[in-house]
């Protein structure tokens, strides 16, 4: 029984599908399909239900996934305690976090880290979701929520600010001065339903509960293009709209949100040279408390 054949059988058991099997492990679905058919002719057992929705395992399938784990984390365990041996700034780090931050707060520095460690290939994985450094989905992530599983290292990395921003044209026709205090029949361009948690959602059902809806959308850079047109007030990072000349700034981020930045890395990577120079360099850029 081959690793990568569990690798991939582990795979689609968590994710359901062998697309997102696929993606997860950077490959393809007949490959992903391949591998799990290689695994169950070895073991000659049936793993898998194959239904129009997904892959849904089979009691022979249960029994194996608890054992495939037990191998998972005596490899990645291995691996980690290998890697964290290396001392050279050289190699891959993958980082996750989400596509605001990748962009505004990363993006603009990407040039001066590539001059200062030009070995090391860095790889941004931006998503809403949270990937597992325990199975080395990522080596670092960098997040607003602190996490309270154990075996990780945790550093703060600066503040990520968002204020209530409208734009200039906006706030003449309504109005609106900065600091604003009654968002009374403002013009709200808040998230749709399926992402109403993140973050601003639930701060405009606090504060702006008698506003009127102008747009829903599910990407922060609609709610900015949406702002600059002249459709509303919205809630955005500082890093984007305070160089933004059509906007006023309405609400200060300490009135709105004000979030520490958190780096975590698994405990056993913490030591590697090169996950240790990314940390320190995503350290330096970090926004500060406005």
């Amino acid at each position: 029984m081959e690793w990568d054949d569990l690798k991939h059988f582990l795979a689609v058991a968590r994710l359901g599908t062998l697309t997102k099997a696929a993606q997860g492990l950077q490959t393809t679905p007949a490959t992903v399909s391949r591998r799990v058919a290689q695994l169950e002719g070895r073991l000659r057992a049936h793993l898998f239900d194959r239904k129009y929705t997904g892959y849904r395992l089979t009691e022979a399938g249960t029994r194996l996934l608890a054992k495939a784990k037990e191998v998972e984390d005596t490899v990645i365990s291995m691996e980690r305690e290998l890697l964290g041996q290396d001392a050279q700034h050289a190699g891959k780090v993958r980082l996750t976090t989400t596509e605001d931050i990748a962009t505004l707060m990363i993006g603009p520095h990407l040039g001066a880290f590539a001059q200062r460690f030009p070995d090391i290939q860095l790889e941004i994985v931006s998503t809403r979701e949270v990937l597992s450094l325990a199975r080395r989905e990522a080596e670092i992530a960098l997040r607003t929520v602190r996490p309270t599983q154990g075996g990780l290292v945790i550093r703060q990395a600066g503040w990520w600010n968002l204020g209530l921003y409208a734009a200039k044209s906006y706030c003449q026709r309504h109005g609106l001065r900065p600091p604003v205090s009654d968002l009374a029949g403002a013009d709200i361009i808040n998230w749709t339903d399926e992402f109403a948690h993140l973050r601003g959602g639930p701060w405009f059902a606090e504060h702006a509960r008698n506003g009127k809806v102008s747009l829903t959308a599910t990407s922060r850079r609609v709610h900015h293009a949406a702002c600059k047109a002249g459709l509303g007030v919205a809630i955005l990072p500082c890093l984007l709209a305070d160089d933004d000349q059509d906007l006023i700034r309405l609400l200060p981020p300490e009135r709105v949100i004000s979030a520490k930045l958190w780096l975590v890395v698994h405990r056993d990577l913490s030591r590697v040279a090169r996950v240790r120079a990314v940390m320190g360099f995503l350290a330096e850029i970090g926004p500060r408390r406005s």
